[in-house]
């Protein structure tokens, strides 16, 4: 890679797109490779940002050469793409660990909550937010990677889930999008904002729950039916 807008000339990368999505973990070579690559891109990227990550630098923390990395990810936008799906591709795995069958709508947001909280008051998750907000104007690739990767799949996951509800007649709901949205929302309020300035270093696991059951009780009487 000579410069990041630069593409591979040989044809399209021998390992399959959904790569980074798989639960299981890398088993072939090749997608060993690629998780090699990923890793080094997000090391990178999270120190010194999107554009102050250079390929020779990325390639160079992945232990690859630049020729390996073209032939999996045609430049460092696709690259950081890839990064974002993967690692909010591993924290959406915990959502569909979360039984929801038989279960009151209060309890699966308690769980659910949980899971949230703890992931975005996560060095991980705290570090993509900030790349993705600094770099989503020069690259607006970037934040709808981070969007879609993150909140959007929990959305789509608890969307269903509540629509269910309301037709148990636990909560009156109109827009199950749109309150599946709201209550992920409602779990970031304070903690996130905290964690991003430093206000607070870490939460203790009775913090989060406590959290937790607080935002799930919040959402249940924003949307109590009448």
């Amino acid at each position: 890679m000579e410069d990041d807008s630069r593409r591979a000339e040989a044809g399209p990368a021998d390992a399959p797109a959904d790569t980074a999505s798989r639960c299981c973990g890398p088993t072939t070579r090749a997608e060993r490779k690629s998780e090699q690559v990923l890793d080094g891109a997000r090391a990178v990227i999270l120190a010194r940002g999107f554009e102050g990550a250079s390929v020779d630098d990325i390639a160079r923390e992945a232990g690859v050469s630049k020729a390996t990395m073209y032939r999996y990810y045609p430049d460092k936008s696709a690259l950081f793409a890839a990064v974002m799906h993967r690692d909010c591709a591993r924290q959406s795995e915990a959502l569909h660990g979360i039984e929801a069958d038989g279960r009151p709508l209060e309890e699966i947001l308690v769980e659910l909550g949980q899971r949230y909280i703890a992931f975005v008051v996560s060095p991980l998750a705290q570090g993509m937010f900030r790349t993705a907000v600094a770099e989503s104007e020069r690259f607006p690739e970037v934040g709808r990677a981070f969007y879609e990767s993150g909140l959007d799949r929990g959305r789509c996951w608890l969307a269903p889930l509540i629509a269910a509800a309301a037709a148990r007649g636990e909560v009156a709901v109109d827009d199950p999008d749109l309150a599946a949205h709201r209550f992920f929302v409602l779990c970031q309020a304070e903690v996130f904002f905290k964690r991003l300035f430093g206000i607070v270093e870490t939460y203790a696991p009775a913090d989060i729950e406590a959290r937790a059951r607080d935002t799930a009780a919040a959402f249940l009487r924003m949307y109590r039916p009448d």
